[in-house]
């Protein structure tokens, strides 16, 4: 989930992004059964950049800042009847 994007226009060529996430993950799945809330496994933004070349628009960095972010959780595999 991707949020509070904020992109400043720095001239008629360039400009920068600023983009706040969160991923929710789980590798698995209950039989049918709704996965019980989790909380976020990764806490982070990018910063990027982009140049116009040639009337288009292209992503020049990224840079990625992640303060919280943690393992997959894995679900048990349903038992077979």
């Amino acid at each position: 989930m991707c949020t509070n994007i904020l992109v400043t226009v720095d001239s008629p060529d360039t400009a920068a992004a600023t983009t706040y996430f969160a991923t929710y993950r789980v590798d698995g799945y209950t039989d049918g059964a709704l996965i019980p809330p989790r909380l976020p496994a990764n806490i982070g933004h990018y910063e990027d950049t982009f140049r116009k070349i040639d009337g288009v628009w292209l992503m020049a960095t990224r840079t990625l800042v992640l303060p919280f972010g943690g393992p997959t959780e894995r679900l048990n595999a349903p038992s077979r009847s």
